[in-house]
């Protein structure tokens, strides 16, 4: 396709690849495109560009602030593609200094499915944008001015999230099947395939709330930080949750406890949000075997969830949930590699409110298991959502502050020099 016959992203989709080739030819130097896909910044919008395995340097913005901004890390990732020739140049400048970290070899990965998959989780790419841009604001420094640069680029995301990037995205899928950008007046694809009206299960569950031989089995301990999310249609003034898509778990992602003390212990070294919380996932017997074979279906190493979960027979009664913490509602998880996806980062909650009635508190909790149970059933009925079995659990939530020993480096102020005699006179 020639520069000449470009279209903007609204009107179709301009393929920047024969632009960027050429001034590659033009430039050698700019010719630092080495990132693999496999190390692909989650964070990066969908298209040819990305970055991988950057380097940490924060440079890429003093070229290309309209397309690069920076991750926890500092590593740089591509928030816009380009759509036009001047575009295409900011970004190729943008990423020379990425040491090899970027590439532009995004059609050969993205796929039509994946693209919907990338736009269907957009929340929390969000959510991550919207933290991290309020944390970088409040930096002060020597180095105040970058970090209010790098957070207006993660509001700038934010933007083209919320109004543009669902434009481009849909000519982009059409590019993808067909290698060609649509025709005035062609049909692009949908970015969200309509939902399938799953049929809506009595109110009676098949199952008794709970059943015949014991509560609901203790999963493992977490701590995370209830905190208000944006981005998802549900109230969620305190979210809480165990999914990992939507809060952190502390002290890194993934982190689940045997006992309530080694999470503790684990916590008392690191700097907490005050929020921070002690909390138990406990999942229903009947459900418990469907997380272990997902679990061991993923080959991941879950070695807490398994041992609560996969007792072999014999082996003694269930651990029990320590005391003094209070079951705060339900909720409804499903396990995917590794990860526990929560019904609401799935997009259910106006479908569910419509189908079924529910209600759920400003954690974004159900009220009691009958309503999980039958939310459950729902997901599992729709072929709309991740590929999981979803299933109700219940939190538990230990409403004492985690203390933390943890003590913040401060620099020693500097030991002012004397002022010699003679150099009074030079001040004269």
């Amino acid at each position: 396709m020639k520069e000449s016959s470009f279209r903007s992203s609204a009107d179709g989709y301009w393929d920047p690849l024969p632009t960027a080739r050429r001034l590659l030819a033009e430039q050698p130097f700019l010719d630092q495109f080495e990132g693999l896909w496999r190390e692909r910044n989650w964070r990066n919008v969908p298209g040819p560009f990305y970055g991988a395995r950057t380097d940490t340097l924060e440079m890429g913005r003093q070229d290309a602030p309209f397309h690069i901004v920076y991750d926890d890390d500092g590593r740089e990732f591509v928030y816009r593609q380009p759509t036009d020739p001047a575009q295409v140049r900011d970004l190729l400048y943008g990423c020379v200094i990425g040491h090899g970290g970027h590439a532009m070899d995004g059609d050969d990965h993205w796929t039509v499915p994946g693209v919907r998959e990338w736009w269907h989780d957009r929340s929390r790419v969000r959510q991550w944008a919207a933290t991290t841009s309020d944390g970088l604001a409040r930096l002060g420094g020597r180095y105040r001015e970058h970090h209010r640069d790098a957070a207006q680029g993660l509001r700038d995301y934010i933007a083209h999230l919320d109004g543009g990037l669902d434009d481009y995205l849909r000519a982009y899928l059409f590019w993808l099947a067909e290698r060609r950008p649509p025709r005035p007046g062609e049909a692009r694809p949908d970015l969200v395939l309509p939902h399938r009206r799953a049929p809506v299960p009595p109110a009676t569950p098949a199952v008794p709330a709970v059943p015949a031989g014991g509560a609901p089995l203790l999963a493992g301990y977490f701590v995370t930080a209830p905190e208000p999310l944006t981005g998802l249609d549900v109230p969620h003034e305190r979210l809480t949750t165990a999914c990992d898509c939507l809060l952190d778990r502390l002290p890194v992602d993934g982190c689940w406890f045997d006992t309530p003390q080694e999470a503790l212990d684990a916590c008392a070294t690191i700097q907490l949000p005050a929020g921070a919380r002690l909390f138990a996932l406990l999942v229903p017997p009947e459900h418990a075997d469907g997380l272990v074979r997902a679990i061991r279906a993923s080959a991941v190493y879950e070695p807490v969830l398994l041992a609560h979960l996969d007792r072999p027979a014999g082996a003694g009664p269930a651990p029990e949930v320590a005391s003094g913490g209070r079951r705060i509602g339900w909720e409804v998880l499903g396990h995917e590699d590794g990860i526990l996806h929560s019904w609401l980062c799935n997009d259910l909650y106006q479908d569910a409110v419509r189908d079924l009635g529910v209600t759920t508190d400003e954690r974004g909790l159900l009220p009691s298991r009958e309503p999980a149970d039958r939310l459950a059933a729902w997901a599992n009925a729709r072929d709309d959502t991740k590929p999981v079995t979803w299933f109700p659990a219940a939190l538990v939530e230990w409403d004492t502050p985690i203390e933390s020993r943890f003590v913040p480096i401060v620099p020693a102020p500097p030991v002012p020099t004397p002022i010699r005699w003679w150099e009074r006179f030079l001040e004269l």
